[in-house]
């Protein structure tokens, strides 16, 4: 019997400032207007709201289909990158799957005062929803479904920025971080947002745009950029998932891009290969500044395959040898205990931050981290702005 298709999500933007039931209601309207009757019998969909993080005159929402995506939205499948507009009564609206920059998973408990912010960074070549995604049936998004419940008063996002490696970005760590700080002053744009504390929990190369963007916010001009300048303050902790500090082994990615000798790909790639320079300078500036802060380094310590052309499929995959992406020597910051918790987790570079239900052992070890770290944050951050 063949396993059941897995669903797929679509995050809505640019909806009407209502009710979450209306927006619920609203935009079912929409879609059910552009499924076709054979469409309407077999394509099962839920749709969640979602608070609009950067932009307070509007409403959002993420659709999960099942069986199957409508015709309609066939130009996302295609085209993972691309964004869909539709004319409604109140406006266009947009559907997209690449989830660029700040999304709000749920809406905290409005019964109580937020007690954080936690942000969520994706890797290279990740996707802000799919990379935290597990691989069950039931296709679980932790820090959508699972801190929904267990964290219900922190205001939780997700970060996504075009990693794809095959694509013809020239972005490099700077660019990255430039434009994750443009968008950390749309999210946090209030003084109230800016004082509050934030948690980051950062995969692999979205560790080094995090700590490339604190160095920055150090260094920031508190008039000109007051919610870069006082993320510092308000950043109580971070966890980082094999978060390659001292570099990447990058040779199968190399290979996949040598196609073209000047891939505009290959600037990045110096920057985060093993050992790099740039890299080696930027840990000595962020070890230094967050000594008084709370980190806990998850390390994998299961093999990853290499990136390998299938002539079947005309694709790359990993299926070639098994190798470590980011070990043990890289993905830890060697600080003092009270500062840094090392955590081994059974899992390759790439399933290290997906957890398929609330019961296996590293969502566990995350929670009770996160959990710690929500509890002490309000006092010791807002102790910081009064001094």
């Amino acid at each position: 019997m063949a396993a059941p298709a897995r669903s797929v999500v679509f995050r809505v933007t640019g909806l009407a400032l209502d009710r979450a039931d209306a927006v619920v209601t609203s935009l079912t309207t929409v879609i059910n207007k552009h499924l076709s009757l054979s469409e309407s019998a077999h394509l099962k969909y839920t749709v969640s709201a979602i608070p609009s993080c950067d932009d307070e005159h509007t409403s959002a929402a993420l659709v999960t289909f099942q069986n199957g995506v409508p015709l309609f939205l066939n130009h996302l499948a295609e085209h993972p990158l691309a964004d869909y507009p539709i004319e409604t009564d109140n406006g266009d609206i947009n559907f997209d799957r690449h989830f660029f920059g700040f999304t709000q998973l749920y809406d905290p408990d409005p019964a109580h005062p937020v007690d954080a912010d936690i942000i969520a960074i994706t890797g290279l070549d990740g996707h802000a929803y799919g990379s935290w995604r597990g691989k069950g049936e039931l296709g679980r998004m932790w820090l959508r479904d699972f801190l929904s419940k267990d964290l219900p008063r922190c205001r939780t996002m997700t970060y996504g920025y075009n990693s794809k490696l095959l694509s013809q970005g020239i972005d490099t760590i700077m660019t990255y971080g430039l434009e994750f700080i443009e968008g950390l002053e749309r999210v946090r744009n209030t003084p109230e947002l800016q004082q509050r504390p934030v948690i980051f929990i950062a995969h692999s190369f979205g560790g080094i745009i995090l700590a490339h963007t604190l160095v920055k916010a150090r260094q920031a001009d508190g008039e000109d950029h007051p919610a870069i300048a006082s993320l510092y303050k308000a950043t109580y902790g971070i966890l980082f998932f094999a978060t390659p500090h001292k570099g990447l082994i990058i040779d199968d990615i190399q290979s996949m891009i040598a196609a073209s000798e000047n891939h505009p790909r290959n600037k990045l790639l110096q920057e985060i290969k093993l050992n790099s320079d740039l890299l080696a300078s930027q840990l000595i500036d962020f070890k230094n500044l967050i000594r008084d802060r709370k980190i806990v380094s998850f390390f994998e310590t299961e093999q990853t395959r290499r990136l390998e052309w299938d002539p079947k499929s005309q694709s790359w995959g990993r299926t070639g040898n098994y190798i470590t992406v980011a070990d043990m020597d890289t993905s830890i910051l060697q600080l003092p205990i009270q500062t840094e918790s090392p955590i081994p987790l059974h899992s390759d570079h790439s399933q290290i931050v997906k957890f398929d239900s609330r019961n296996v052992l590293g969502y566990k070890f995350a929670l009770e981290k996160l959990r710690e770290f929500v509890a002490d944050a309000s006092n010791v951050v807002s102790r910081r702005f009064r001094t």
